[in-house]
Formats: structure tokens, C-alpha cells, sequence
């Protein structure tokens, strides 16, 4: 499946369904699965600004910027939100597959260290 098929979230999120209703019988699956979603997981969203005057994302981060200093601002991009999927799906077959997940957990250490 291409990397911009509209039908892929939705294969995503079958997956994860599929294991929460299969438990450890769905370990056999992961192995064919399971790369495509690290590799989603493995993401390094990139943020770029377009637009006039080309500034840089520290001048449009304090142009958002609320005033009180007490509000948050999420800025969301594909890569994010596909990176936040693959991270979740990751937190399911962990919780549903327990020791079925095993021979994974190296490969998943590295991306959630990561993320500190």
C-alpha cells in the first residue's frame, strides 16, 4: 500500500482492533505487520514554514505564542499524527500480547528511549 493511500489509517486502526479482540492468538501476525509500524514509529517529523517572508519556526512559534503563557499550542503534521498511531498501536500489542511480544521489546526500547 502506498504511503499516501487514504485507506491505510484505516487498515491501522483494524489491526489494533483485530488484537484487542484476538489477544495472544494475534501474535502470529506481528511479523508481518509489526515493520511497517516501527518504521511508522521510527518517524522523524520534519516542520517547515511557508508562506511570506520564509521566517524561521521560532518567529511563528512566538507569533502563536498566548499571552497569559498558561495555554498550550499544538501544531500537528501527518508525519506527527501518523508517528502518534504507530506509538499507540505499540502501547495495545504490548498491553494484549504480554510475553507474545517478547522477541520485539529490543526494537521498541530503542523508539520510546527515544522519545525522551
Amino acid at each position: 500500500m502506498e504511503d499516501n493511500d487514504p485507506q491505510r489509517s484505516y487498515l491501522l486502526s483494524a489491526w489494533q482492533r483485530i488484537c484487542l479482540i484476538m489477544k495472544e492468538s494475534f501474535t502470529p501476525y506481528l511479523a508481518q505487520i509489526l515493520p511497517h509500524i516501527l518504521s511508522m514509529a521510527s518517524l522523524k517529523p520534519e516542520m517547515s514554514v511557508e508562506g511570506k517572508g520564509g521566517g524561521d519556526i521560532a518567529d511563528v512559534l512566538e507569533e502563536i505564542k498566548p499571552e497569559d503563557g498558561k495555554k498550550k499550542t499544538n501544531i500537528m503534521t501527518d508525519e506527527i499524527e501518523e508517528k502518534d498511531s504507530a506509538l499507540q498501536m505499540l502501547i495495545v500489542f504490548i498491553d494484549e500480547l504480554g510475553s507474545g511480544f517478547a522477541e520485539y521489546i529490543d526494537q521498541v526500547a530503542v523508539i520510546f528511549l527515544g522519545l525522551t
